[in-house]
């Protein structure tokens, strides 16, 4: 009998419903990448959610990575591009086996594929896909989006913002500083009005009005233009045109 696959789990489970997997499934066809990813980005479930279900039907264990420390000989089993590309994460190498973390076990072949490159027996873990996301950050400096949320970092935290095109209409992507760096300039230089070139007796109530709403227009053209940027970027590195390194090089 065929294993079943993430989505129809979660819908047994609960936590997820036909039309949210459909939508999910839609996004992962136009962008590609790990459909646990999408459903916990997408905000459609919640990571704890999914990571519970998955685990109660599948019988798998969980594992916290972000309350570990991963030894650099267990790291160098897996290469970093392998695991960002399948959403895991090695963290432990007891006598003859493997641990890894997975957002999805039901992925059988990249199990299979690190059983014949590590030669070892590998035993599948269930972590949060932002739990991996982070763990790709910190020891392989890869994980979606890395690059453009190191580059201009502030210590302002990051905020949702909608997204009020296509498909995405009514979507959230994450603000980042890169986002409103951009944002405060354009204001600042719509908000310096040339010398001179106001009448005096011009509504001064109606110019900030107006002002206000070119501001507001050029946020949203920022926002879009961000997101679909990063997805560019993601897809470039997913087809292997390019390394995030190289990307993040070309941004400075």
């Amino acid at each position: 009998m065929a294993r079943k696959k993430l989505g129809e789990i979660l819908i047994e489970e609960g936590v997820l419903d036909e039309s949210r997997l459909r939508a999910a499934l839609i996004e992962q066809q136009r962008w590609g990448g790990p459909l646990g990813r999408l459903l916990v980005e997408m905000r459609l479930v919640e990571e704890h959610a999914m990571v519970g279900a998955l685990s109660r039907q599948l019988h798998v264990p969980t594992v916290d990575l972000d309350s570990i420390e991963i030894p650099q000989a267990v790291l160098d089993l897996v290469p970093g591009e392998l695991a960002e590309q399948h959403s895991v994460m090695p963290f432990a190498q007891p006598m003859k086996f493997l641990d890894l973390a997975m957002t999805d076990p039901t992925q059988l072949g990249i199990i299979d594929e690190l059983q014949i490159r590590t030669r070892l027996n590998v035993r599948a873990f269930l972590a949060g896909p932002k739990a991996v996301e982070r763990a790709l950050s910190r020891y392989y400096g890869r994980g979606y989006g890395v690059g453009l949320r190191q580059v201009g970092r502030a210590a302002r935290p990051s905020e949702p913002i909608p997204v009020e095109t296509g498909a995405e209409r009514g979507m959230e992507i994450e603000r980042t500083p890169t986002m409103d760096v951009g944002i405060a300039r354009q204001t600042e230089r719509m908000a310096m009005p040339p010398a001179l070139s106001t009448p005096a007796h011009l509504d001064r109530s109606a110019e900030i009005e107006a002002l206000q709403r070119r501001v507001s227009k050029l946020e949203a053209l920022i926002a879009r233009d961000e997101n679909v940027l990063r997805k560019v970027l993601a897809l470039l590195v997913e087809k292997g045109v390019a390394s995030r390194e190289e990307i993040v090089e070309r941004l400075k």
